[in-house]
């Protein structure tokens, strides 16, 4: 089975005539017939009543009519996902980030990608863990970078990176200098926790509660170097992570029991197959990115 045989079959049943099919296909009305009857051979039958007006689809035609559209639809779009990877056409994706996370991940995803796919554009959007749920749920993203808090039922995930929760506290503080604590031995310090509707707030506060404890929280923010930065002045303790523990003024310590971690992942919509740019790209963060 060809192509151009293929083409020249939904050519006739369109137009109903092999003369005029010929024309739209830009081949003699002979060729045309002697393709169509190879293709018939092959399927067992004619596909065509043949009448001196033209041709009108057999009940075999009828049958095959959907599955050859399908193919060509198929071959089609093969052949564009190809020229996009090949650099032959610009192409685009989209991916989601935590801020936070997309500023330490981000530059050597990217730079690795642009070095392989120049021209396919990457659309970057920053949201929350929930939030780039909801954009992935709704296909306003391909592809996100998020967190447990972020991860829901209709999406598909892979781990790229598990890092410890590290307890952050003034450089001044009792018990700055120490290496580790267990949670109970600093749950009655004041404590700054990020807003509702981040992600981290979820796992900070599920991490507490597994322990039984409750943090005593003072102050609520909505990015995480404000929080470092209302920590560093003496106002409470945090919990944050160990990409971001790099904060003037602020110490850092384990937590041993229970000892804390959250999980990043790269997450898809399960039921919406990746474009070929989306799967590049999925290809170079799993690559680029070790647990």
């Amino acid at each position: 089975m060809e192509t151009h045989q293929l083409r020249y079959f939904l050519a006739v049943s369109q137009t109903g005539r092999f003369t005029q099919a010929a024309k739209q296909c830009n081949v003699s009305q002979p060729s045309l017939s002697v393709q169509i009857a190879k293709l018939e051979d092959e399927l067992g039958g004619p596909l065509f009543d043949r009448t001196r007006k033209g041709g009108r689809l057999t009940a075999r035609g009828e049958t095959f009519l959907p599955r050859a559209k399908t193919i060509l639809e198929q071959m089609e779009s093969a052949r564009e996902d190809a020229k996009a990877l090949s650099g032959l056409t610009l192409g685009k994706v989209s991916l989601g980030c935590m801020p936070t996370t997309g500023a330490h991940l981000l530059p050597s995803i990217l730079t690795t990608f642009r070095k392989v796919y120049p021209k396919i554009q990457v659309q970057l959007k920053e949201e929350s863990s929930p939030e780039l749920a909801k954009d992935l749920e709704q296909g306003e993203v391909e592809l996100a970078i998020l967190d447990e808090a972020g991860l829901l039922p209709g999406l598909a995930h892979q781990t790229i990176l598990t890092e410890e929760l590290l307890l952050a506290l003034p450089a001044k503080h009792a018990l700055a200098g120490k290496g580790s604590f267990s949670l109970k031995q600093v749950v009655e310090e004041p404590f700054i926790l990020m807003k509702t509707g981040h992600g981290f707030r979820q796992i900070t506060l599920d991490f507490y509660r597994k322990a039984g404890l409750e943090p005593k929280v003072v102050f609520e923010s909505g990015g995480i170097e404000t929080v470092q930065a209302l920590v560093a002045a003496g106002l409470g303790i945090s919990l944050v992570p160990q990409m971001v523990a790099k904060f003037p003024g602020v110490v850092y310590a384990r937590v041993s029991q229970p000892t804390a971690a959250r999980t990043i992942s790269l997450a898809w919509r399960k039921k919406a197959p990746l474009s070929p740019a989306a799967e590049a790209l999925k290809k170079i963060i799993l690559n680029t990115v070790k647990i």
